[in-house]
């Protein structure tokens, strides 16, 4: 019989060897490797029963304290936000500000309404669905733009608001939380904020301190070692220093309490764009780019294999009602409604009616998502919070659905309706 230690060794090879495979059989496919990853999981997860449901949750939510998925989180932003063009993000910004605090909002409270109403659940359980599921994910949608030609304002738009909401979805993920679990430590600071200035001023004060004391400290601290760099020259241990330098701004604000994802991002975004452009930097830029495929991989596999045989049928109507819920009401009421707002009072160049249907029907749910899912049920496990563990496994599962779905559906349908809304199409 095997050692616990062999056990999830073993289990740890199998998910590493798995995802090699996933980019072979896209190629052969001709398809993007995302939903092969998916499968993949769900073949050997709950099909086989080779890789468990419960060492997938381990790994994603406990695994080092923290889980892959939150660590993961940290190596993607970083990776994905040396790309930000502040051209277009200067450019496309209202429309990306008021998608990211708008637009989140209605998404998050249309999906609330969805969930609960599916499932009998309280509204503020449907609100945790709501922001968990709020997030569009860049490890998705950069791939998608890559096979397709796309209008570097729309797609700079999309990219930029992908980004961005991560953070904001988070954020409102701790503020339902602390409704639920008010004496958890994972919303202590916010609790604080409430409890001496009111929920409503508490929120809006917790929030804006959460975007931008973070933001600044990555600012500062971008510049800060390209400046230490021009003088001390690094070399290729550049690589390490600004692996060790995210992980220890993420450790330093998770136990302060502070949302490390905007200090993260920003970093990222200052690095990416204003180093020498030394090959030394490029070899940063590259093997963050791999570390973070590597996270990508092993949390999309997780995502197929968390499920269980039990969830697929059972749940399989209400995760398909949420998801098509999510892609075809609430992601393009909260686009719709966000954008005509701009049009209203920002916007000299109005942005048109075909291309906000374009902008609605492309936002696929990822990363950020399938890491928060299971966290309300292991708080509410290791906490004893009846509601929590109650509605923990629906909450997770139907995140799953969606998060697939929306992937799928939208890698297969995106290149068909680029052509037809903003007269762009597939690469060549």
């Amino acid at each position: 019989m095997l050692s616990q230690f062999a056990y999830e060794y073993y289990q740890v090879s199998f998910v590493f060897i798995l995802a090699a495979f996933a980019i072979p059989i896209s190629r052969k496919l001709t398809i993007a490797y995302i939903p092969i990853l998916i499968l993949l999981g769900i073949m050997f997860g709950p099909l086989l029963g080779i890789i468990s449901n419960s060492f997938s949750i381990y790994l994603m939510s406990e695994f080092g304290t923290v889980g892959v998925g939150l660590l993961g989180i940290v190596i993607i932003l970083y990776s994905e936000s040396h790309h930000i063009d502040f051209r277009v993000l200067r450019r496309q910004f209202f429309p990306i500000a008021i998608l990211d605090t708008l637009g989140i909002t209605i998404t998050a409270v249309i999906a609330a309404l969805l969930f609960s109403a599916l499932t009998g659940a309280p509204l503020i359980i449907g609100f945790l669905f709501g922001a968990i599921i709020s997030p569009t994910d860049p490890a998705s949608l950069i791939p998608i733009f890559r096979r397709i030609s796309v209008n570097e304002n729309i797609s700079g738009t999309l990219v930029g608001e992908s980004l961005f909401n991560d953070p904001l979805g988070i954020i409102l993920f701790t503020i339902g939380l602390a409704f639920v679990a008010p004496a958890s430590s994972d919303v202590q600071l916010f609790s604080a904020f409430s409890s001496h200035i009111g929920i409503y001023l508490g929120s809006i004060a917790f929030l804006l301190m959460q975007i931008t004391v973070p933001a600044l400290i990555g600012v500062a601290i971008g510049f800060s070692v390209i400046y230490l760099n021009k003088y001390l020259n690094f070399e290729s241990l550049i690589v390490g220093l600004l692996l060790g330098i995210i992980i220890l701004e993420f450790t330093i604000m998770e136990a302060s309490g502070i949302t490390p994802f905007p200090a993260i991002i920003a970093t990222g975004a200052i690095v990416g764009n204003f180093n020498d452009k030394s090959i030394f930097w490029s070899r940063e830029a590259g093997f963050q780019e791999n570390l973070s495929f590597l996270f990508q991989s092993i949390i999309f596999l997780l995502l197929g294999s968390i499920l269980t045989r039990t969830n697929l049928v059972d749940y399989l109507p209400m995760g398909v009602a949420l998801a098509l819920g999510v892609i075809f009401i609430s992601r393009p009421a909260a686009v719709f409604s966000s954008l005509s707002v701009i049009n209203r009072k920002f916007s000299k160049n109005p942005i048109n009616n075909r291309v906000k249907l374009f902008m609605s029907l492309v936002g696929p749910r990822g990363v950020v998502s399938v890491v928060l899912s299971t966290i309300p049920y292991v708080l509410g496990v290791q906490e004893n919070i009846p509601i929590l563990i109650k509605y923990g496994q629906p909450i997770y599962v139907g995140v799953s659905f969606v998060v697939i779905i929306s992937i799928i559906l939208q890698t297969i349908y995106t290149p068909f309706i680029v052509k037809r809304l903003t007269s762009e199409g597939p690469r060549v």
